[in-house]
């Protein structure tokens, strides 16, 4: 009897643990020393539409960005992200031999493309003097022209770096005025080939791009209305993408703010949009979702304790999930941080 007893407490224990309760008691204390925070469910179908969250972006007119015509190193820095500069102000210096180079080629073809042009003109005056042919002056006209392009293409490439004494070094000046949106001002720090050494946000205006799941996305048009719940006036939808995006089956659309909306690029923000839904369902940040025995749960506030509630989700993109109402309701505050936690002590860890 006693071997039998041994046996069966494993199995015992073991058993136990495969079925969690289904409520974490989490005292005050412990819900701020664990960071917990709680969102409210809320109907994403209303009667004027469906709400969804998206992030805060700088819409194109808006933004001029300086690109790194070659490999370059942060050597110094003038202006710091949000002070304001105008146009031809000093904004960086930065190191490239490979552009050193360039600078180099640029001195050289501006000489050719003289040269060229020169050419050409004598071979205007020796066709007037019955000296040479049409042909000869067709070709040293093209000869001109193609290098005086090339010279303008290789300019351009150099935009609004500036070479300074020091070989190597170059001083890259605001190409706007507005506001220093992003830079890296780290010494040393590399920068490839084509990437972003600074953006200026000219003017205020900010847009809102959203992704919207596909199922809803028919509804939708360039220039219909939209809204942001609590502010006044009305936007528009701006652009939508033909494409869905397979990761999200969402389609990814980008609409101008009603005036009144200030907030920082990066920042999340409502809108409503005029269409209808197949069903109502219950809008919740995509982060409150926890997967626990293989399904998606959330972690609803009973007051003293947490409840995980299993959901049925509807529509899923990075920021939101639209969930089936159930034993999930409007008005239920469920937690969005500290979910690791919670999820632990659900499985008596």
């Amino acid at each position: 009897m006693l071997f039998v007893a041994v046996a069966l407490a494993p199995v015992s224990i073991a058993a136990y643990a495969q079925v969690p309760s289904e409520a974490v008691t989490i005292s005050p204390a412990a819900r701020l020393g664990l960071g917990i925070e709680t969102v409210e469910a809320r109907s994403a179908i209303t009667a004027d539409g469906v709400v969804l969250t998206g992030e805060i972006v700088v819409p194109p007119q808006s933004r001029r960005a300086v690109v790194a015509p070659a490999t370059m190193i942060v050597a110094d820095t003038f202006v710091l992200p949000g002070q304001r500069v105008s146009t031809g102000d000093p904004v960086q210096v930065l190191y490239s031999p490979v552009l050193e180079e360039l600078r180099a080629q640029l001195d050289v073809l501006g000489l050719e493309a003289e040269h060229a042009q020169e050419l050409a003109q004598r071979a205007e005056a020796l066709l007037e003097a019955g000296l040479t042919t049409g042909e000869d002056l067709h070709e040293r006209r093209l000869t001109a022209t193609a290098t005086r392009l090339e010279l303008a293409a290789m300019r351009a490439r150099f935009g609004a770096f500036e070479a300074r004494s020091e070989a190597g070094q170059f001083l890259v000046r605001a190409t706007a005025d507005g506001v220093l949106a992003e830079i890296n001002t780290e010494p040393g720090f590399r920068l490839e080939e084509g990437a972003v050494i600074f953006a200026i946000n000219t003017d205020d205006t900010v847009w809102a791009r959203l992704h919207v799941p596909a199922r809803l996305s028919d509804g939708l048009s360039v220039g219909s209305e939209i809204r942001v719940p609590g502010v006044s006036g009305t936007g528009r939808i701006m652009a939508i993408d033909s494409m869905i995006d397979p990761a999200r089956r969402a389609v990814t659309v980008h609409v101008a703010l009603p005036d009144g909306v200030s907030e920082r690029p990066g920042s999340l923000i409502d809108v409503l949009f005029p269409v209808t839904g197949e069903g109502q369902g219950l809008s919740l940040p995509a982060r409150a979702i926890v997967r626990l025995a293989g399904e998606d749960h959330v972690f609803v506030d009973r007051g003293e304790t947490f409840e995980a509630v299993a959901v049925r989700v509807l529509a899923r993109t990075r920021d939101a999930v639209t969930v089936e109402p159930g034993t999930l309701t409007e008005g239920d505050h469920v937690a969005v941080s500290g979910l690791a936690a919670l999820k632990n002590q659900l499985e008596g860890g």
